[in-house]
């Protein structure tokens, strides 16, 4: 009994030693099954990680965007307001509606109201803009404004950069031009309020622009609030543009610093620049040999329907051969002017034209083709131009400067033989 007892007993250890043998092979197999499933699990776990962040950043930009439109619908409706009430006004008073009509002419008559070109830095794709002048004052200024002296008041250059941002974004007053807005910055004087304080109140007279530097302000019609404003707005345009009432009330919410500019003194300088843009488009215009015969009451038509063009770094503004209908006169920058010599099968540079130097004059009495091109140098360049047909329309017949111009070519004859014979020496 007791061999069949120690025969039992052997087995059942075989039996267990087998049972762990099994299990270590079935462990060997599981273990790297295991760890690839959790390997796979950690791979998925981070993509779902990185999916909810995308989803996150996808809320968060949402809501900025929303943000964003919500200032972008109030400011819009700030804007219709603005416009609701310039069209009331003009609808009180007939002679407004002619003043506005004549702000909006494409040439204002000379020392009748402030002109001012319409200066845009133009998009990346586009070779040039043309920018028409446009004036922006809505009455009649008075010469004897112009004698106003200015008074500049210190600002560091943040200051500056505010109120220049701030007038940059106000829709009645962003095609100013830039020395204007340098001399309206310049000329800006401080103020403060505390909060509860009125800055504007609606139905009085305006004769103030304000630009908000520090502190918030809420835009009052009648009793309801319509927005309120942060750093960096221009409000009280309407008052000095057109000389009417204030259309809402503005009301201080916290204690504010502000910049203020007097009516007389925008004014002024919307006359005192105009005037100088004038003379210097007038200069210019002197200066050109083909014009030397033109009555300076003429000149001064073609000056006033002189158009600014901007052209990017290696445009062309004139091909050689191209049929030509523009003038240019450069304001600003350098262009190189190239044409193919006799023989020549490359074009050759002849020379570099500056700030002051003219171009093109010969399209403006009826000569078709280009003799040479004009190649942008510099950056960018800045050219006053004016085609033929407007030039004709205030000059009238063009035939008694014909014979200068006939003068002009054998003289560029020769010039341009003696380049031939310079090449081939």
């Amino acid at each position: 009994g007791g061999s069949q007892d120690a025969s039992r007993m052997g087995n059942g250890a075989g039996q267990t030693q087998g049972s762990d043998d099994v299990d270590s092979v079935r462990a060997k197999v599981l273990i790297p099954e295991l760890r690839t499933e959790i390997k796979d699990c950690y791979v998925k776990i981070k993509a779902k990680d990185a999916k909810i962040k995308e989803l996150e950043a996808e809320v968060t930009k949402f809501k900025t965007d929303h943000s964003s439109k919500g200032d972008e619908i109030a400011r819009l409706k700030e804007e219709v307001n603005k416009l609701r009430d310039v069209l009331g006004i003009l609808n009180k008073s007939p002679r407004k509606q002619q003043e506005l009509l004549d702000s909006i002419k494409e040439d204002p008559d000379a020392g009748q109201e402030a002109s001012v070109m319409t200066e845009t830095k133009p998009p990346p794709q586009a070779a040039k803009q043309r920018v028409r002048q446009v004036a922006i004052s809505g009455e009649s200024v008075k010469q004897s404004t112009v004698d106003i002296d200015f008074i500049e008041y210190p600002k560091d250059a943040d200051q500056k950069a505010i109120i220049k941002a701030g007038i940059l974004k106000n829709d009645f007053m962003k095609n100013l031009e830039h020395a204007q807005i340098r001399e309206i910055v310049a000329c800006m004087k401080p103020e403060n309020r505390k909060a509860g304080d009125w800055v504007i109140k609606e139905g009085d007279p305006g004769q103030t622009l304000f630009a908000l530097a520090d502190g918030q302000l809420e835009v009052i019609k009648g009793s309801k609030v319509l927005t309120v404003m942060g750093p960096g707005r221009v409000f009280g345009e309407l008052a000095i543009l057109y000389n009417c009432t204030r259309t809402a009330s503005i009301k201080a919410l916290t204690d504010c610093k502000l910049w203020s500019l007097d009516r007389t003194i925008f004014q002024a300088i919307m006359m005192k620049t105009g005037q100088a843009k004038q003379k210097q488009h007038l200069d210019f215009l002197k200066s050109v040999k083909l014009l030397a015969d033109v009555p300076e009451s003429k000149l001064v038509k073609i000056a006033d329907a002189l158009e600014e063009e901007i052209f990017m770094q290696k445009d062309y503004i004139i091909r050689q051969g191209s049929h030509g209908e523009t003038f240019y006169i450069m304001v600003e920058g350098e262009v190189l002017v190239t044409a193919k010599l006799q023989n020549d099968s490359e074009a050759s540079e002849i020379r570099t034209l500056t700030a002051g130097a003219y171009f093109g004059e010969r399209a403006l009495l009826g000569d078709d083709k280009r003799t040479a091109n004009i190649i942008a140098k510099s950056e960018k360049v800045v050219c006053l131009v004016v085609d033929r047909a407007s030039f004709k329309q205030l000059i009238g017949s063009l035939e008694e400067f014909k014979e200068k111009d006939q003068q002009y070519k054998e003289k560029g004859k020769r010039y341009r033989l003696r380049l031939c014979v310079d090449t081939t020496a």
